[in-house]
């Protein structure tokens, strides 16, 4: 059996903003976590790229955290619009989120204080805010 591959592919990631502040102090507390999504389609390029900004913030504990990662994709021309919208608003955040969740638990790891673990997450929640926050070029 031949294999195929998919119509919509993921070409890598890059972590365009990373900034952390913090106290020395490491209590456990819940996190307050503000996720920014945003798009762009390069129709000529057949391609998209997902911007994904990431808020965390501990109170208690004086942490604050912004990440910032930018996944870049790649599509087939004959993909129809419905599917490509999945791609876009749906697959493509799910598929770049846990490298920031990984980028996220080793930078707090190396800062010396108690990792920030993000918790797995449906980001089907996003799907309407990074449609009009997406861009067509």
């Amino acid at each position: 059996m031949k294999t195929k591959n998919s119509d919509f592919q993921f070409q890598g990631f890059l972590i365009s903003k990373s900034l952390i502040e913090l106290s020395p102090l490491t209590k456990k507390r819940e996190l307050s976590i503000n996720i920014v999504p945003s798009g762009k389609i390069n129709q000529k390029e057949n391609s998209f790229q997902l911007t994904l900004e990431i808020q965390i913030n501990k109170p208690g504990d004086n942490i604050y955290l912004n990440v910032t990662g930018v996944g870049e994709f790649k599509f087939e021309n004959e993909i129809e619009n419905t599917k490509l919208g999945n791609y876009f608003y749906l697959n493509a955040p799910a598929i770049l989120f846990p490298y920031i969740r990984s980028y996220i638990s080793t930078l707090t790891t190396l800062s010396g204080i108690q990792p920030i673990n993000l918790p797995t997450l449906n980001l089907m929640g996003y799907r309407d805010e990074l449609k009009n926050n997406t861009q067509v070029l």
